[in-house]
């Protein structure tokens, strides 16, 4: 693969992203809510602290924190784009798969179907030829680095947006309570 080839194979990242993250936003309240009996009583102290979050977590707000993420994975793509700068790009891109991978744990360890892992396993064939295909084109320590760094960016970014969609849930609960 050539470098000017990777220009085609970044824009396959925000489409491929927000792929996944239609079902998250989909399914995330119905399954917590129907699983609840389950996850609590295979994993109490985990459950605790998810129900505690995800009962003040609206639909909306989830969505607004898909919305961010997505927003910062199009100006990577763009930037990566307009001025080249593709091992950024790679590395969040292999945070990214290893999102989805982390995913597919999930399920081995619920033993059943969990939000986001049906398009997991569409996307991740996808995503593995688009590494074996742009990974060659760094130096392993370029991309190690790169990947280190934008998997604690990543991290950092989805405590977040995880604060930013309790704070709108308050927020859109006492916008509906007003007159207006």
């Amino acid at each position: 693969m050539k470098l000017n080839e990777i220009k085609i194979f970044i824009w396959f990242f925000p489409i491929l992203f927000i792929f996944h993250d239609f079902e998250e936003i989909i399914f995330i309240k119905s399954w917590l809510k129907k699983n609840r009996g389950y996850l609590a009583g295979r994993f109490p102290k985990l459950s605790q602290r998810l129900f505690h979050h995800f009962d003040r977590i609206t639909t909306a707000s989830f969505a607004l924190g898909v919305a961010e993420e997505f927003i910062l994975i199009c100006v990577i793509t763009i930037s990566a784009y307009l001025m080249n700068w593709y091992p950024l790009w790679l590395g969040f891109f292999i945070a990214f798969t290893l999102h989805l991978i982390i995913h597919c744990v999930q399920v081995l360890i619920v033993r059943k179907y969990v939000p986001a892992i049906v398009t997991s396993v569409i996307c991740l064939p996808a995503c593995f030829y688009i590494l074996q295909q742009t990974v060659q084109l760094f130096p392993l320590k370029t991309v190690i680095l790169y990947a280190i760094l934008t998997f604690v960016i990543m991290l950092v970014n989805l405590l977040i947006v995880h604060k930013g969609m309790d704070l709108f849930s308050r927020w859109q609960e006492n916008f509906e309570e007003r007159d207006i």
